[in-house]
């Protein structure tokens, strides 16, 4: 399984759920999560990897910069974690 395929996973979950799932970048600045989830309880940022992979140095110290800024990252690498995520965020 690589990382787009995880990727297209919270995709389609998200669509079901009625969320919006929105691919994300930041001009100039690399290490931003993949993609921004709207939800009715609120927004969150979630960086996909295959399963077993690594966040960069740069994507920890982002991810760290943007968790203490306030925002919900989370980080997944498999459908089960993708498929707990959505339960999460649908419950909350």
């Amino acid at each position: 399984m690589l990382e787009h395929d995880v990727e297209a996973h919270l995709l389609d979950r998200c669509r079901q759920m009625g969320f919006l799932c929105m691919k994300f970048t930041s001009p100039g600045r690399a290490g931003v999560p993949d993609r921004v989830v709207v939800t009715p309880m609120g927004t969150v940022f979630i960086e996909t990897k295959r399963p077993g992979g690594r966040l960069s140095r740069l994507q920890e110290e982002i991810i760290e910069k943007m968790r203490r800024a306030g925002a919900e990252v989370h980080v997944v690498d498999t459908v089960a974690g993708v498929d707990e995520l959505v339960e999460h965020l649908a419950t909350r």
